[in-house]
């Protein structure tokens, strides 16, 4: 248990040193296209009073993103200027990741799905990367349409299906209710919240991790399948982040524009392919390689234990005296093992 408790905090140190590295600006760090993807309803086409969005191209799911980021900023104003501090910020930047690193393309190599020399825009519907944020791009989505943060009603948009496995996912606010109601109960609420100005960041990053580990799990039940197509190195690495999240979720990490930015830099910078060893990958930086190593080693070390270290943590970040500790202990260990 010690032993996984110290991997886990050197994990997230390494997260913690990159938060004291300063940004010249807050554009440089904004994910992939940022500026070519809409950024309000009415980019997206309207037909008899409905929006419709393709949520299988690039632009248009991170258009989604973009929106909830436009239209939330005046809630996270009092925390820092210049929506810096949206804690909304998290699924944006990590789906940015995912096209930036070859992880939304066609893994089964029968479409140009998503590459350089065919679509590049396109999401592959293959992709277990793409299919697990499909549910934190729609219920996010949704979820703010329902608390009405958008300014529209419910039956107002749509999104468009896949060219294959309609069945997987849903479409509007009401399927999406009916089938997941306790992701989309969980953002609506997240939204609701997030306006009253009575609120602190870690009530809302509360708010924000318990949605989005609840539109995981949705996730997590459906597409296990998926990752039939990966390599075994990157099957390691997606059970592992899956896990990983967990944990990150369970001390309300800080998921503002440079934390999530700075961080994602020791996340792999490509697909993991047969033959990459962690500590390793003569392409990766020594962060790159110890932080993957530690991911997974705390993936094997929880599984062994059944989940039981996850239960135990979960119980003891629930202390906000704990959880402070923890993130002072991160940021020392950062400092002393020199973690860049």
């Amino acid at each position: 248990m010690m032993l996984l408790l110290s991997s886990l905090l050197c994990v997230l140190a390494g997260y913690v040193s990159a938060f004291l590295v300063e940004t010249s600006s807050l554009t440089d760090l904004y994910p992939p296209l940022w500026k070519e993807c809409p950024g309000q309803l009415s980019d997206y086409r309207v037909e008899d009073g409905v929006y419709t969005i393709n949520p299988w191209l690039y632009p248009e799911r991170m258009g989604m993103y973009k929106t909830l980021i436009t239209v939330t900023a005046e809630y996270f104003e009092r925390f820092a200027p210049n929506n810096a501090a949206n804690i909304l910020w998290g699924l944006p930047l990590q789906h940015g990741w995912q096209y930036e690193t070859g992880r939304l393309v066609d893994p089964t190599g029968e479409t140009e799905c998503g590459r350089e020399n065919g679509d590049n825009t396109c999401i592959s519907v293959d992709s277990w990367w793409a299919c697990m944020n499909y549910y934190l791009s729609a219920l996010p989505f949704f979820g703010a349409v329902e608390a009405g943060v958008l300014g529209i009603s419910s039956d107002q948009v749509k999104l468009s299906p896949p060219p294959k496995d309609q069945m997987y996912f849903c479409y509007n606010v009401t399927a999406c209710r009916s089938f997941f109601p306790d992701a989309m109960i969980k953002w609506n609420t997240f939204f609701q919240q997030a306006r009253e100005t009575s609120k602190s960041l870690d009530d809302l990053l509360k708010y924000l991790w318990d949605a989005h580990i609840a539109s995981l799990e949705v996730a997590r039940s459906i597409f296990d399948n998926r990752k039939l197509y990966f390599s075994k190195p990157e099957l390691d690495f997606a059970k592992s982040w899956s896990n990983t999240v967990d944990y990150i979720a369970t001390i309300n990490f800080e998921t503002t524009l440079k934390k999530t930015a700075k961080f994602q830099k020791y996340l792999p910078p490509r697909l993991l392919k047969s033959g990459d060893h962690p500590l390793f990958i003569k392409d990766f930086t020594d962060s790159q390689n110890r932080i993957l190593f530690l991911i997974n080693l705390i993936h094997k070390i929880d599984d062994d234990s059944g989940h039981k270290f996850l239960s135990f943590f979960r119980n003891l970040m629930k202390s906000e005296y704990l959880r402070k500790m923890v993130n002072d202990l991160m940021e020392q260990i950062s400092q002393n093992y020199n973690i860049s």
